[in-house]
């Protein structure tokens, strides 16, 4: 640990040259508050002349701070709401970033929950990625690379966010608008935490999906960045080698860049074995689906046939995963369909295994987010439809429609119809 803490700036961190765009930003900072002044004397003056220059110079250089502000944001290797960087901005401008805002509100979560180990493993299969970004500067060696592990979810979803920040103590959470819809990130980028305290957890609680081949990879490179091999051209391409091999591969910027890299060889994940049932309740926080379906009563025009599904869908190449969940569940069909050849689902269909194997299996071990709600009102509905076991048998008319419309307006707000996450 000491290693780390001596370390001034972290390993993997090159701290910003202050002569550089800082201080042109600093230049520019007063000048635009010289420049506002004399707006400001100006009007009281009634020169509307020299009023109107004065505004319109100070709108230009505040559109060029900010800029450069962004500029130097977008290449910086850290974030405001890493380590101590946040505390400082705060002490020297009295502004607390809203990354540090976004933080205090964790005490206003309520009670905080001690997360299953497991639990965050499940969910990390399902959600998170383990990440190299390889960026240019000009200074020393031409690349850097930053290593990060990060969640994104829908910023309704925010709270369990705050929970796995809180349970490995490290990383920041962010918010972010992208194409209309509202997300939160939790990111690690430190490399003393991701050492200290990501690695070994998924050490400890390995990832069952074939995103822990990411994982191996993405230990391989930062044992790489740790001795110091990345700063010279063949450690790096070895680095870019590994990247090749994560996630999507290499953008398409990167194979020009490097055409020559031969893909480093992925290993395969196999034989896996789920050791406790919470790695599968995280697993279906992020990937499962409770859907109510009402199907068209062939026999009887104009009327619907509720039915219930469970199910969990992955690329084809965890399907042998899918199987093990299959298994472990007791119930259930894997399907593929036509239309998404490259992906596979698990999926159940039968009430009697609904009620009696997936609803006691999740009333056992509870949900933790907004999939919680989905499966409270999957059950609503599967007591409905246990009052009416034999749906296709005579029955009141009136009864039936009742029904049908009690369930109409439970399915309106189950996932993608589901607003708000309740207070």
């Amino acid at each position: 640990m000491g290693f780390f803490v001596k370390l001034r700036p972290p390993l993997g961190i090159h701290s910003l040259n202050p002569w550089e765009i800082p201080l042109l930003n600093s230049v520019i900072l007063l000048s635009s508050g010289a420049s506002i002044t004399w707006a400001h004397h100006s009007l009281v003056a009634k020169d509307r002349k020299s009023a109107l220059f004065s505004l319109y110079l100070t709108i230009f250089l505040a559109a060029i701070f900010t800029l450069l502000q962004g500029y130097e944001y977008f290449h910086s290797e850290f974030t405001i709401a890493d380590g101590v960087y946040g505390s400082t901005f705060y002490m020297a401008t009295g502004s607390l970033p809203a990354a540090a805002q976004l933080d205090h509100s964790s005490s206003k979560e309520g009670p905080i929950k001690t997360l299953n180990p497991y639990w965050i493993t499940g969910f990390a299969d399902a959600e998170s990625s383990f990440v190299l970004k390889i960026s240019q500067r000009d200074r020393n060696f031409p690349w850097y690379v930053i290593p990060t592990f990060s969640i994104e979810l829908h910023e309704r979803d925010i709270s369990l966010l705050f929970l796995i920040k809180n349970y490995f103590g490290v990383g920041s959470i962010l918010k972010r608008v992208r194409d209309g819809r509202s997300s939160a990130i939790y990111s690690v980028q430190s490399l003393n935490d991701l050492v200290t305290k990501i690695i070994p957890h998924f050490n400890n609680f390995p990832m069952l999906t074939q995103k822990q081949a990411d994982f191996l990879l993405f230990c391989k490179a930062i044992d790489l960045i740790l001795t110091k091999k990345h700063l010279n051209l063949d450690g790096f391409n070895l680095i870019i080698s590994i990247r090749s091999s994560m996630n999507k591969g290499l953008t398409s910027k990167l194979k020009l860049e490097f055409p020559n890299i031969i893909p480093l060889q992925r290993p395969l994940i196999s034989q896996q074995i789920i050791k406790d049932p919470y790695w599968l309740v995280g697993f279906v926080d992020g990937e499962g689906c409770f859907y109510v379906k009402l199907n068209n009563n062939l026999a009887k025009r104009g009327s619907k046939t509720p039915q219930l599904s469970f199910s969990i869908s992955q690329h084809l190449r965890d399907y042998p995963l899918l199987e093990i969940i299959k298994n472990y569940l007791d119930c259930g069909l894997l399907e593929k369909v036509s239309t998404r050849p490259s992906s596979a689902t698990y999926v159940t269909y039968k009430f009697e295994d609904i009620e009696k194997k997936i609803i006691k299996f999740f009333k056992n071990y509870p949900l933790l987010g907004l999939k919680l709600l989905d499966f409270k009102d999957f059950v609503k509905v599967a007591e409905l439809l246990k009052k009416e076991l034999n749906f296709d048998r005579p029955i009141a008319e009136g009864s039936r429609a009742d029904t049908i419309n009690k369930i109409k307006i439970i399915k309106s707000v189950m996932n993608k119809g589901r607003k708000l996450f309740p207070q």
